[in-house]
């Protein structure tokens, strides 16, 4: 049986997989120095190609693939119906894979690449410097929606997290509010520590101390942690990086009989269905999730008619304030 994979030739060549496969397949498209290394290693590790890895750089299966941190939130499931109906007008269809482990990450994404998709759009945001590597070596293009990389080797679809945390938090200064708290999560989110950076920025503009409040993301652990925070805490202002944290909050101040807005203004970063719901209506900064899912897949389309490698690009889309009941 042989062990030696597609993975390892790579990696040992420095090179990624889609080059390794151009070699088996198209070598005249290669450049002489690296057609000469990938061969001889190949040579060496006795690597024999499947029918799948020769495969890698040519077909076409009409299917992308994308990669959740899980489908419990609301966003998710709101900006994948975005992927999807932009996927169908392109005559893509869609496979979803949940990438909830950490442990086992490096399994999850070679089965992605294993299922022989056209394109990836990457929804992940908490992942190890391996996951990078593997990404880098993968042989299709792949996109973060909503999400951001660590360096700018990858392409994205989203918002400025930074900026519409500043502009928020300086508005709300400028009305008059000196006590402003930020909830974030516990679990490092560059999304979410892009927000806090322009939270910062605001309040250390305005010589405010910046109140950073970690949430591990789970309701009832949350809410204890809440009350607990506002036996000793009466802020003006609370910004919740998740609509899920600015509600769950707005409720526990509600039932300590705190009055909002009179007494506590709540803004959420996402304006999912659930802010509606609210009772009183949360004000949010609209993440345009569903045009944010649609405008990935356009990218992605384009990356994959590409039959050279292209630089990556960074779609920032507009955002907006939706001022409720929550705020005055």
């Amino acid at each position: 049986m042989n062990q030696i994979k597609i993975y390892d030739i790579a990696g040992s060549a420095g090179v990624s997989l889609a080059t390794v496969s151009r070699v088996l397949n198209h070598p005249e498209k290669v450049k002489k120095v690296t057609r000469e290394k990938v061969l001889r290693i190949i040579k060496e590790k006795g690597y024999k190609p499947n029918a799948n890895a020769r495969g890698l750089a040519s077909r076409k299966s009409t299917t992308i693939a994308i990669v959740v941190p899980t489908l419990t939130r609301a966003s998710i499931s709101e900006m994948i119906q975005g992927i999807e109906n932009s996927a169908k007008k392109f005559g893509y269809t869609i496979r979803l894979f949940v990438n909830d482990d950490l442990e086992n990450e490096q399994e999850t994404w070679r089965e992605v690449v294993a299922s022989s998709v056209d394109g990836i759009l990457f929804m992940c945001d908490e992942m190890s410097d391996s996951i990078y590597e593997l990404i880098a070596f993968t042989p299709v293009p792949v996109v973060f929606v909503n999400a951001q990389s660590k360096n700018q080797t990858f392409g994205s679809v989203g918002i400025d997290n930074e900026k519409c945390a500043y502009d928020i938090t300086k508005q709300m200064i400028e009305k008059g509010n000196k006590k402003i708290t930020f909830i974030t999560t516990k679990h490092t989110y560059t999304v979410n520590e892009t927000k806090v950076k322009g939270y910062e920025k605001a309040m250390h503009e305005a010589d405010l101390e910046p109140e950073i409040l970690e949430s591990v993301g789970v309701i009832e652990e949350n809410e204890a942690q809440y009350r607990e925070y506002l036996k000793d805490h009466r802020p003006d202002v609370v910004l919740g990086a998740r609509d899920s944290m600015a509600i769950s909050f707005m409720n526990v101040a509600v039932k300590l009989g705190i009055k909002v807005p009179d007494e506590l203004q709540v803004i959420g970063f996402q304006n999912t269905r659930y802010a509606q719901l609210s009772n009183p209506k949360l004000t949010c900064i609209d993440t345009p999730i569903y045009e944010i899912g649609n405008l990935a897949m356009v990218k992605l389309t384009g990356l994959m008619k590409e039959n050279v490698d292209i630089k990556p690009t960074n779609t920032v889309i507009d955002y907006q304030i939706i001022w409720r009941d929550s705020t005055k």
